[in-house]
């Protein structure tokens, strides 16, 4: 996203909605990683959690199911080789499946 702009929003207990800024850069680029740091500190990836810390404090990366359809997202390969311990590999269809009509 362009410098300064937030990239992120959450609902206020007013209705309203308040930007900020998710910390995207400070993470290697890959779900895993990502999912690894949202344990690590989550209030800096859910700011409403303010004032509220201890509902996600023990929050870990085995209580979380990434569901994708892309093998190589479950783990990172990063520095670190972040796994997500579990996941659901879905099937990709583009084609005709079954009764269904065409599936992308």
């Amino acid at each position: 996203g362009a410098v300064g702009v937030p990239s992120g929003v959450y609902r206020l207990a007013t209705g309203d909605w308040a930007p900020f800024t998710p910390p995207l850069s400070t993470v290697f680029d890959h779900k895993a990683d990502v999912l690894h740091a949202i344990c690590a500190d989550p209030v800096r990836w859910f700011p409403q959690l303010a004032g509220d810390e201890a509902r996600l404090a023990s929050l870990r990366v085995q209580e979380i199911v990434l569901v994708d359809d892309v093998r190589t997202n479950f783990q990172s390969f990063g520095p670190e080789r972040r796994k997500v311990l579990r996941y659901c590999k879905v099937s990709r269809y583009d084609c005709h499946y079954r009764d269904m009509g065409f599936k992308a």
